[in-house]
């Protein structure tokens, strides 16, 4: 059973939403090409899938597969929340909740909008440029506010994480090596940065998870470092990912950003929306850990899932008009639930971080007068794929 099979995990760029629904209109799974996994298209399945307890992530199975060696990188990954299950994986996230707050995310308003502001104004200064890289280290000058790590240390902190982030995918003997020189140095700076708010304290995540405690038990020190490195990394690609997603989408709208610029109050909706259009994550990979039935298709104990997000939140029946771009599609009561961020157990702890850093990036965009377009037509926009997909670059000129 299952549709034929389709090269999702290869595939990252306009054809993207092409190649899901046609797959969806042949049933709700089909076999990846690359992995071998069993993806699923379905709204409702994918949901499902997402909270069913028979499922886990894909642990070191991946590690295995690229044959990693031991050492800093294998284990540092081996220790992530993204790579724990049961107990460990509770323990961990319920101890990082207590520091990631709502009002600790909410006070970092200012910062994305400063950084947001910054980059948009420059490029208003040079009447245009590639919004791809003025943007890129803006989820970074927010993280870093977030964790309390010092301004000038940003630009060592993104080459470090850029290095590390193709660790949640399948990578090169070439990217193996260098994301293994990152890790290296990225817990030895974190290491050092811990040891200063542990002597002196201050209003930022280390110090607020050196003081977390939640029924006698605290992360220790190698947690402390580890789970850092692991929102870092996890926050800064699929965030700028995003923007870079979403940026494209309102470029490609014009429309949707002259009504954002009437109604700003829109401005969550919008993003959301752009996120559930186009998205820079759209699947989740999970494990199955006994023998089911997976939508139309029996599946082993240890078999591979591709949870299709993108699929699923474009389905036919559920949205409505899924592939038209509905800004205020979020503020209406009966919508369904934006899957992009996951669900159950591993939902995206950094999701509120994510959202407010995209609509700072939106706000600074639809600020600029008259506005930006596209410098190149838009069938020519070249994607790329790191941890998130998105567009490689996007030179813009001041209209």
């Amino acid at each position: 059973m299952g549709g034929a099979p389709i090269e999702l995990l290869g595939t990252n760029d306009d054809t993207l939403h092409s190649l899901l629904r046609a797959a969806a209109d042949a049933g709700p799974t089909a076999p990846d090409v690359l992995s071998g996994s069993t993806i699923v298209l379905r709204y409702a399945d994918v949901e499902a899938l997402a909270h069913d307890p028979r499922l886990a992530g894909v642990g070191l199975s991946l590690f295995d597969l690229m044959e990693v060696p031991e050492g800093p990188l294998r284990t540092w990954y081996g220790r992530l929340m993204f790579t724990n299950e049961g107990d460990t994986h509770k323990r961990l996230r319920s101890l990082v909740s207590r520091a990631f707050t709502p009002r600790a995310v909410e006070a970092l308003r200012g910062e994305a909008a400063r950084s947001a502001s910054d980059a948009f104004g420059r490029i208003l200064a040079d009447g245009g440029g590639d919004l791809t890289e003025r943007t890129a280290l803006v989820p970074m000058d927010v993280m870093a506010s977030l964790l309390g790590v010092p301004h000038e240390d940003v630009g060592s902190l993104a080459r470090w994480t850029e290095a590390l982030s193709p660790t949640f995918g399948i990578m090169s003997p070439e990217e193996i090596e260098a994301a293994s020189d990152a890790i290296v140095g990225l817990l030895a700076y974190m290491e050092h940065l811990t040891e200063r708010r542990r002597a002196d304290p201050a209003d930022d995540l280390i110090s607020n998870l050196l003081e977390v405690e939640e029924q006698g038990d605290r992360l220790d020190h190698h947690e402390l470092l580890d789970m850092v490195a692991n929102l870092l990394v996890g926050g800064h690609d699929t965030t700028a990912s995003q923007i870079g997603c979403t940026v494209l989408t309102l470029l490609r709208h014009p429309h949707a950003v002259t009504r954002l610029r009437a109604e700003p109050d829109l401005l969550p909706s919008a993003v959301a929306e752009t996120i559930r259009f186009e998205p820079s994550i759209g699947v989740v990979p999970r494990t199955t850990t006994e023998p089911m039935t997976v939508a139309d298709v029996e599946v082993d104990a240890g078999a591979g899932l591709l949870l299709s997000t993108a699929a699923a939140n474009r389905e036919l029946g559920v949205w409505g008009d899924p592939d038209v771009l509905e800004i205020d599609r979020f503020t209406r009561s009966d919508v369904p639930r934006l899957l992009s961020f996951g669900a159950g157990a591993h939902y995206c702890l950094g999701a509120a971080l994510a959202r407010l850093t995209v609509e700072e990036v939106v706000r600074a965009f639809v600020a600029v007068e008259p506005g930006l377009e596209l410098a190149v037509r838009s069938d020519e926009v070249e994607w790329r794929s790191i941890l998130g997909r998105s567009p490689a670059r996007l030179p813009v000129l001041v209209a």
